[in-house]
């Protein structure tokens, strides 16, 4: 029998990386279109506190009871702070709502065969950014935070490119939740968990695809060059993932596939990936003015660097 090449080794990587994901991204996207069709955000506006470190603490842990995917929080935080609410409460919720979340951090659990340390290295990678940017920008004007001609104006709806008036994140529904909509159907709900499963797995696949190409073509000096130096490996997977935008669902698996780097380079790959990737920061820019904009992409890329390094550190 012929040994095994490396392309085979490529194939039976992405295949095993991919399967062991899926199943969560699926779900994922079941669960972000339910919430969507039949979850007002009203829900949670109602219930945010006032003062600006409340609503930064409330936003952080709304995840647990509104959990949705990074490709459509962005449109809901901005229409969140239209409506009124406290925008330290929904810039934490956007930032954390991707990972603080049951399916999430059961699908870490899962990734990194029940170890729990990088459940909560996870959690706190997410958490200390989102607090953070809650409270740098939770007592900012509306108008200093937000693009558009009504940011100030709260209950009203600023119109994207993309689909509809909800939406810039291109996958295919809306985020929204117009007063007077009616409730889909559910051959409308199984269309748009489709499309919402279809246009995150291409990004798996994609991540599935990298991550298997790394480990099965890479010289192997190079990988461990990379992943013996803590810096550098932190660094080469927080590029990964901010490139790759591997959905939060399934980004866990993606990074356990990168056996020969650190866990805390692991950690700095699904902590800046939900916070930081190409498509939040096409979807940053549309929504957020200039400063609001490098808080919310120096922020997570900082403080997840500085983490991930103390985390290794400390535990190697």
């Amino acid at each position: 029998m012929n040994a095994a090449t490396p392309f085979d080794l490529f194939v039976s990587l992405a295949l095993a990386t991919f399967l062991e994901a899926a199943p969560f991204l699926l779900l994922g996207s079941i669960i972000a279109v339910i919430f969507d069709a039949y979850v007002s955000d009203d829900f949670l506006l109602r219930r945010l506190p006032r003062g600006r470190l409340g609503a930064a603490l409330t936003g952080l842990l709304a995840g647990m009871v509104l959990p949705t995917c990074e490709c459509g929080v962005a449109p809901i935080a901005r229409r969140m702070i239209t409506r009124g609410a406290p925008p330290g409460a929904a810039l934490a919720y956007m930032l954390a709502a991707p990972v603080i979340n049951p399916l999430v951090l059961t699908s870490t659990y899962v990734a990194f065969r029940g170890d729990w340390s990088m459940v909560l290295g996870r959690v706190l990678m997410v958490a200390a950014p989102a607090l953070l940017v809650g409270l740098t920008l939770g007592g900012r004007p509306v108008a200093e935070l937000l693009r558009g001609p009504n940011n100030g104006a709260p209950g009203l709806e600023l119109p994207m490119a993309g689909h509809g008036a909800a939406c810039a994140c291109g996958c295919g529904h809306d985020h929204g939740h117009l007063p007077g909509r009616p409730r889909p159907g559910a051959l409308t709900l199984m269309a748009r968990v489709a499309d919402e499963f279809l246009e995150m797995g291409k990004y798996l696949i994609l991540g599935c695809l990298a991550a298997a190409a790394i480990k099965a073509f890479a010289p192997p000096q190079w990988l461990s060059a990379m992943g013996g130096d803590p810096i550098l490996a932190v660094l080469t997977m927080m590029g990964l993932a901010i490139l790759l935008s591997v959905c939060s669902e399934a980004d866990a698996f993606v990074a356990a596939s990168f056996v020969g780097f650190p866990p805390a380079a692991m950690l700095a790959f699904v902590g800046v990936g939900p916070m930081v990737d190409l498509k939040l920061l096409a979807m940053y820019g549309a929504i957020f003015r200039g400063r609001a904009f490098a808080v919310l992409v120096a922020a997570p890329c900082l403080l997840v660097f500085g983490l991930a390094l103390i985390w290794g550190l400390l535990w190697g």
